[in-house]
């Protein structure tokens, strides 16, 4: 594998894009001091994959990047790329060219090896220098402090020579990996035979715990066999017996309400007969003192019309003599009677005026009372309307499918298409009580337009028959492919004394039986609390792993984010239905409402027409009165005026003629007057007597009503206190049955819960139980789960166990085998090193002899490597006494054995030469173009014994300052440069 091209930009002192390019043989480059030349060394070291900066001769690894001059900005960005020619085959990368790269970025941390331009590991670019011994620690990069380490090293350090040689660096370090892992499989041993024990003291302990437990659960769900049977039955027997007393005391109700009605129908008409016969009695009295007093004026007037036409007769005849004064005296008495019936008259006026003033009072009170009970049904049949308008708004709503999506709309619309696969939306089958309908919609919002089908094959037709006829999207849930959601045992526990906490969202809703999955699937792992404070305290309680939602739809979502705020009061697909029942139950009671309003207004209007003919008849009697004043008013101001004018005869004639009339026209009034009374009297007595036979009659059924309704009142007490302690004993097994045993009657029934013996038996069954259970003590429940654990962590850590055995039974073999393989190669190599290593000291020391040996060849593994040299004419084996130039050379002879012995297809040579005199340089370089041919050298120098006998030649400078740029030169034109370069170095060495 022959490097045929170096590129490198931003790297130390390349500044400017840089590229070498290689033909083999021996390559030199140089250059003065300070110029950048054996940066190319750094830049082939640092691509190879080196991470030591101080061996870049940095602090740290930025400084390979540019850091900027006077005439250049500082990069941000380090790119060095070999080329190499793998036509040999030496690399195992198939390819006949072969690329690296790194780039390194200045505060970004890329730093990224590639390889033929892919991504790579340093490790990748590690295992393809040391397959082809270019790698960056081998001899195939070596300085001049390399040289020294070589000739200075201890046995041990030196040994890594000939290990880099011999090709075992990746079997070293493979093993290295391999003891590594070998180490940590062995730790892995330890800690899992400390885990098995551990393991092994626990199980015996759960096992007896688990066979405990399983009794517990066997009895448990044997109790639980038999007690929700009971509570089942308990559930139906109350319920029915519920329902029964229910409609009983409807009945009862009914019948209760009617009597109360025809009570008060009674008693209302008792109670106005009783004030009509009152005020007939009243009227009655009135009416015989009247006739009494007309019977006295009607004696009186017939004996004084008797005494005054014997008196007229006695006149006429002459037989009387009449004397002015009694005539006018009788005229005043005339008139005095007269005004005293005027009075009676006026008094009889006020009476009845005041009757049908009081009379008008109550036809003005029916009048207001029907204004607010005509209001008040206004009202009400406005409310119905509202309602009624409402309501056929959310039935259209419902019936139109108007608040679906389109696509929901679209597969409902076409049901028949899907058949009994298509269940319906979420909405349809979940049910839930007002109450918890915010929570729940908020959960599930769009979801509940999700629509239900049995199976995958029935979804994916519907999204098929949407995409066929641009129908929208939809979202369906396959019954047969979800699976249940749920709160863990032990934080259910942890929140249900928590204050707010109110239940699991699954377990608000209602669904059939098959649906429960649908329900535990959207809602089973769902908190509902009361207000969002509560579910703040809850979620901190949990860690913040599920939902919260509170009964106002605020949410706290799995993770700790908060939904809140005021919400919309338009129905939804979840609450549209319980509006709808809400609104129809409020139709019957309004309309209960107005029909009572309606009997209470035909009950006035009754009340009124009695007003009204009373009215009738007491104007008809204000009219009579009236007409009999104004003719009692006549006969006055006749008398009054015959008073005046009568003589003294005509007078007395007069007087007793006008008498007569009087009398007689008084007779006749009072007559007719005394037939009215005399009827009206008659009238009234049968009508009071008519009315307390009513009374009467009224009484006896009002009694026999109120003796009904003390009986069924009794019956209603009894009854209802029946139906309250059904109704507590069946919620009470309801709320068991809920609580103890998450279930509901649909559930329990559907999951095939029924009591199959009497009531008795199965008491003293779940009496029993409970004793066995008692006396089991405390049990561990999670003993079964944990043995469970516990048995598959024992099986996992033995088959671990296990595999880690075999895992460092195959490490072991790997690393003996390894072993072998070093020991084979690094025995060889010091064979075939130690025959060409004494051959080329002997020619570069001019004669002499030098050999190399193991310090412990028992152990060649763990044994350095020793050199021994013997120059000419001297007899020091020991290298430490040779001096710097003796020690150079005697490790470049070592270097050129070992590439002798085991050829390299790269070696870089850094200035090796800077310590050996000039007839040693030229021998050096001399023996370079030996080797030349199976290795390819790169040879960085300033000494011109070594420059004059490279094969090519590259200038190193740096025109602008900091800024290193390369040139390719010609040998003979390169001899001022070699001058200029010797003249340096011995400046150099005399300024040392």
């Amino acid at each position: 594998m022959k490097l045929i091209k170096v590129e490198a930009h931003g790297f130390k002192s390349f500044a400017e894009p840089i590229t070498l390019r290689f033909d083999g043989g021996v390559a030199g480059i140089v250059g003065p001091n300070g110029s950048g030349k054996s940066n190319i060394n750094d830049a082939i070291k640092w691509v190879l994959g080196e991470r030591s900066a101080k061996e870049l001769r940095g602090d740290n690894m930025d400084d390979v990047i540019f850091a900027g001059s006077k005439t250049a900005k500082p990069m941000d960005k380090a790119v060095v790329t070999l080329t190499f020619d793998n036509k040999d085959g030496q690399s195992s990368i198939n390819h006949e060219m072969i690329t690296i790269s790194r780039v390194l970025e200045r505060g970004s941390g890329i730093n990224q090896y590639y390889l033929n331009g892919e991504v790579c590991r340093q490790k990748d670019i590690k295992e393809i220098a040391m397959e082809s011994g270019i790698g960056k620690s081998s001899l195939a990069i070596i300085s001049q402090g390399t040289v020294s380490d070589i000739a200075e090293a201890s046995a041990e350090e030196r040994k890594g020579i000939f290990e880099e040689a011999a090709g075992v660096s990746k079997y070293k370090f493979r093993k290295k990996e391999a003891l590594s892992k070998l180490a940590k499989t062995q730790e892995g041993l330890d800690q899992i035979a400390l885990v098995i024990a551990e393991i092994e003291r626990k199980l015996n302990p759960l096992r007896r715990q688990a066979e405990k437990a399983k009794i517990f659960i066997a009895k448990t769900e044997e109790l639980r066999t038999v007690e929700v049977g009971l509570l089942v039955d308990n559930i139906k027997r109350f319920g029915s017996r519920y329902e029964e007393l229910s409609t009983e005391l409807e009945g009862v109700q009914e019948t209760k309400n009617d009597l109360n009605n025809r009570i008060k129908d009674l008693e209302s008409k008792i109670s106005q007969n009783i004030d009509f016969k009152s005020n007939l009695e009243a009227s009655q009295r009135e009416i015989s003192m009247k006739l009494d007093a007309v019977k006295d004026r009607l004696n009186n007037l017939s004996i004084a019309i008797a005494r005054e036409n014997e008196r007229e007769r006695l006149i006429v005849e002459g037989n009387i003599k009449v004397d002015k004064t009694e005539q006018i005296n009788a005229y005043k008495t005339l008139i005095e009677k007269s005004m005293q019936r005027i009075a009676y008259f006026s008094r009889e006026y006020d009476l009845i005026s005041k009757r049908v003033a009081d009379n008008n009072e109550i036809l003005d009170k029916h009048d207001s009372e029907l204004n607010l009970l005509n209001v008040k049904l206004n009202k009400k049949e406005n409310d119905i309307f509202k309602i009624q308008t409402h309501l056929n708004l959310l039935k259209q709503q419902k019936e139109g499918n108007t608040l679906l999506y389109k696509g929901t709309k679209t597969i409902l619309e076409n049901k028949a298409i899907f058949g009994k696969g298509l269940k319906g939306t979420v909405a349809d089958l979940v049910k839930v009580n007002k109450e918890y309908s915010r929570a729940i919609e908020a959960v599930l919002a769009n979801a509940l337009q999700h629509l239900v089908v049995e199976k995958s094959e029935v979804a994916v037709k519907a999204v098929e028959f949407l995409k066929q006829n641009n129908g929208g999207r939809a979202t369906f849930i396959p019954l047969a492919s979800i699976q249940p959601k749920s709160v863990r045992d032990d934080h259910l526990l942890a929140i249900q004394g928590q204050p707010g906490f109110i239940a699991v969202a699954s377990e608000v809703v209602q669904v059939e039986p098959i649906y429960i999955i649908l329900s535990q699937f959207l809602l089973g792992n769902v908190i509902v609390t009361e207000t969002i404070h509560h579910a703040n305290h809850i979620s901190k309680i949990l860690d913040n792993r599920y939902m919260i939602v509170t009964l106002d739809g605020d949410i706290i979502r799995a993770g700790g984010v908060i939904v809140g705020g005021a919400k919309s009061n338009t129905e939804t697909l979840l609450t549209i239905d319980l509006k709808i029942s809400e609104l129809e139950s409020l139709l019957p009671g309004i309309q209960i409402a107005i029909n009572d309003d309606k009997a209470k207004q035909n009950e006035i209007l009754n009340e009124r027409r009695t007003c009204l003919e009373l009215d009738s008849q007491l104007k008809n009697q204000l009219s009579n009165v009236v007409s009999q004043k104004s003719a009692e008013q006549k006969i006055l101001d006749e008398l009054n005026l015959k008073l005046k004018n009568i003589s003294e005869r005509e007078l007395e004639i007069k007087a007793d003629s006008i008498s007569i009339h009087s009398s007689e026209a008084d007779l006749e009034v009072l007559s007719s007057r005394k037939s009215a009374l005399e009827a009206d009297f008659r009238a009234k007595h049968e009508r009071i007597n008519s009315l307390s036979q009513e009374i009467n009659s009224a009484q006896v059924l009002k009694n026999d009503f109120e003796s009904t309704l003390r009986k069924l009142l009794e019956s209603f007490s009894e009854k209802l206190s029946e139906k309250e302690k059904s109704k507590l004993l069946l919620d009470q097994s309801r709320e068991r049955l809920a609580s103890q045993y998450k279930l509901t009657l649909e559930s329990a029934e559907a999951q095939g819960y029924k009591l199959e013996m009497s009531y008795d038996q199965a008491t003293e069954i779940v009496r029993e139980i409970r004793e066995e259970i008692s006396k089991l003590g405390n049990v561990n429940l999670e003993a079964l789960e944990q043995l469970v654990e516990e048995e598959e962590r024992y099986n996992k850590f033995v088959k671990s166990e296990e595999e880690l055995t075999q895992a460092k039974e195959v490490l072991e073999s790997a690393i003996a085998q390894m072993d072998k393989i070093i020991i084979t190669r690094l025995t060889n190599i010091i064979h075939d090193v130690n025959n060409e290593f004494n051959d080329v000291f002997a020619t570069m020391f001019g004669g002499g002899s030098a050999r190399l040996f193991f310090s412990d060849p028992k152990n060649i593994l763990e044994s350095g490597v020793e050199i021994e040299a013997m120059p000419p004419g001297k007899s020091i084996k020991n290298l430490k006494l040779f001096s710097g130039g003796e020690k150079s050379l005697i490790a470049i002879s070592l270097l050129f054995g070992i590439l002798k012995a085991r050829p390299l297809p790269l070696c870089i040579l850094d200035e090796v030469e800077a310590a050996l005199d000039e007839s040693n340089v030229v021998r050096y370089a001399e023996y370079l173009q030996k080797l030349k041919n199976k290795t390819q050298f790169l040879v960085i120098t300033h000494r011109h014994g070594t420059m004059s006998r490279v094969d090519s030649l590259f200038g190193a400078t740096m025109q602008n300052r900091g800024v290193t740029t390369f040139f390719s030169l010609e040998l003979a034109e390169a001899k001022k440069l070699v001058d200029d370069v010797q003249e340096d170095y011995i400046s150099a060495r005399q300024t040392k």
